[in-house]
């Protein structure tokens, strides 16, 4: 994997306000109302995993302050996170990386995601793409890779001080990954928080299955700047990960 080049400190700075949960809960009230018009437009989609709208959500209502110019996508499945972020973000750049091409996925979501000019849909390894497309004030979002590799995609796109936020999926109460960021990045916080909870009726309303199971893969987002050296939280995340093996 290519060095990426420092970023300017300044942007993961003045941030922690913003991305404190409870003035993105705050925040969220707020924008309900137009998520649900944006959201209204796209066909219901359930059944299939993936992230939920109310998940969505809180990607939208903890980055919309920021106005990202480019918001990179890891894992793209069937294209419905893509398409939300589309349709959230007009004035954005959507670069998505998606593992295997020859899915079925994929080509449910390159049809789903044909008409979105905003949208640059590629096939990779993203821990080798997404480096070289970085750009300073992006936003981030990884649902693949998964577990301690999530991370430390991650932790290698933080440690630039690039992103605006990141927000990796999948960090279910107890899981290996989830502990290790409970112990160590004191201002990450999780999606399941008591604050977001009541935000599920937009899956509700939005899933036409009678008597559904839902099931959530659960965000946890990571504000800048790193909580600390970078060397030394790498060094934590190998051992940690080793252990829960």
């Amino acid at each position: 994997m290519s060095a990426i080049p420092p970023g300017d400190s300044s942007l993961a700075t003045g941030h922690s306000d913003l991305l404190r949960k409870s003035a993105v809960a705050e925040r969220a009230d707020g924008l309900l109302p137009e998520y649900r018009e944006i959201i209204g437009s796209i066909p219901p989609e359930a059944g299939f995993g993936g992230i939920w709208e109310s998940e969505m959500f809180l990607f939208y209502a903890a980055v919309k302050p920021f106005a990202p110019k480019q918001i990179l996508e890891s894992g793209r499945a069937r294209g419905k996170s893509t398409l939300v972020l589309a349709r959230c973000f007009p004035d954005a750049r959507i670069v998505s990386v998606e593992y295997d091409r020859q899915s079925e996925n994929a080509a449910a979501a390159e049809a789903k995601l044909k008409l979105c000019s905003n949208v640059e849909l590629l096939y990779g390894d993203s821990r080798e793409i997404l480096p070289g497309r970085l750009q300073p004030g992006d936003a981030v979002l990884i649902d693949g890779p998964k577990d301690f590799r999530a991370l430390k995609l991650a932790l290698d796109l933080m440690r630039t001080e690039r992103p605006c936020a990141a927000f990796v999926h999948d960090f279910l109460p107890n899981f290996p990954q989830r502990k290790f960021v409970e112990r160590n990045w004191p201002a990450a916080f999780f999606g399941d928080d008591p604050l977001f909870r009541h935000f599920q009726n937009l899956d509700a309303e939005r899933d036409p299955r009678p008597n559904p199971q839902r099931r959530y893969g659960i965000f946890v987002c990571l504000p800048p700047p790193l909580p600390m050296a970078y060397w030394k939280l790498r060094f934590r995340l190998l051992t940690h990960s080793k252990v829960s093996v």
